[in-house]
């Protein structure tokens, strides 16, 4: 009929198809608080130890100004290192996956990287680099490492014989191969890797922090253990906590964008 409004549709199941991804997020948040809530009023533990969660939140938005500043402070270190990391991650992971000599030197020594505990290896650079973000970048850069390169080396030699048949057939030199088939092949793996990095970059730069700088989150928490200040203290530990998870989200968000819909499938 002339002039009837074209009907429009409900919104209802629009959003709520995307509000359903984060439905298990948001369960698991809900759940964590009732346990939080259960055990601090269940158990009857007392403030200076487990404060509760609206003291928590109440503390923090007291010194919101101070966390955002040493999570800003936390959050470039981190983010520096998480990409000087990966970088050095993935062209080591090139090199491996080429040349058998370069397999033999590498490998060993991210495995002794990898099995050195954060903890010593913090003072250490802080010897050699000094007290700075430097030293923060590092020490992410190296924890990050190790996953990543792993990861992305077996993507690179999992490439289908078929194709790599194929590309002999049309006479593609190694760095066609790399580029075309084996790095296209390895970018759900390499993400895997990076999602494992994006979840401990901010834990890493903390650490740092504990014996480096007088500014982010890992010196913010530390000093309140010292005063006393518990309130504080878990409130660092909420933002350090939202902080890596935004990072982990974002790098998932990040492959979905750059990974094939076929090769995302099986990842």
């Amino acid at each position: 009929m002339a002039g009837t409004l074209p009907r429009q549709e409900s919104a209802g199941p629009r959003v709520s198809g995307r509000v359903r991804p984060a439905l298990p997020g948001l369960i698991l948040l809900a759940a964590l608080v009732a346990a939080w809530f259960a055990v601090k009023y269940g158990a009857r533990v007392p403030d200076q130890q487990m404060p509760a969660p609206l003291q928590v939140l109440r503390e923090g938005w007291a010194a919101r100004g101070q966390l955002v500043k040493a999570a800003a402070s936390t959050l470039g270190g981190a983010l520096a290192g998480f990409l000087l990391g990966n970088a050095a991650a993935v062209l080591a992971a090139v090199l491996i996956a080429s040349s058998p000599a370069a397999s033999r030197v590498l490998v060993p020594f991210a495995l002794v990287v990898r099995t050195l505990p954060i903890i010593a290896i913090a003072p250490l650079l802080t010897l050699l680099l000094g007290n700075g973000v430097i030293t923060i970048m590092a020490v992410a850069a190296i924890i990050i490492f190790f996953p990543t390169m792993i990861n992305t080396v077996l993507g690179l030699r999992s490439v289908p014989l078929e194709a790599l048949e194929l590309m002999a057939v049309a006479n593609a030199s190694r760095l066609e191969v790399l580029w075309r088939v084996r790095l296209p092949t390895a970018l759900p793996y390499a993400f895997s890797g990076l999602q494992v990095g994006a979840a401990t970059c901010i834990l890493a730069a903390m650490v740092a922090e504990w014996v480096t700088t007088g500014t982010g989150l890992g010196y913010l928490i530390l000093q309140a253990g010292v005063q006393f200040d518990v309130g504080l203290m878990w409130a660092g530990a909420l933002v350090a906590a939202v902080l890596a998870v935004a990072v982990f989200a974002l790098t998932g968000l990040i492959a979905r964008r750059v990974i094939p819909g076929e090769l995302a499938d099986a990842r």
